[in-house]
């Protein structure tokens, strides 16, 4: 039997790289597969398929993820902009 979850509308993207976007995994979904919140997933387009890796909150990701945003802020910020 499915569970029933408050589903939300939204996917945030982290990043987007060539072939790569990095997505936060919404809370509910860390709560029912029991990954700690804050993990993120990176999906990659490779030979006509998506590979997709689950990415645990570490320091590391932390630390690369803060780099792609400082980075891209203003690709970030025209996004923001035109969603809105």
């Amino acid at each position: 039997m499915m569970e029933t979850t408050k589903i939300t509308d939204e996917l945030k993207t982290v990043s987007i790289k060539k072939d790569t976007w990095i997505l936060e995994v919404p809370p509910e979904v860390c709560q029912s597969e029991g990954f700690p919140e804050g993990t993120m997933i990176s999906l990659t387009l490779k030979n006509d398929s998506i590979s997709g890796v689950y990415l645990k909150p570490s320091k590391e990701i932390d630390d690369f993820v803060g780099k792609v945003i400082a980075e891209e802020s203003e690709y970030f910020g025209e996004m923001k902009r035109v969603g809105d």
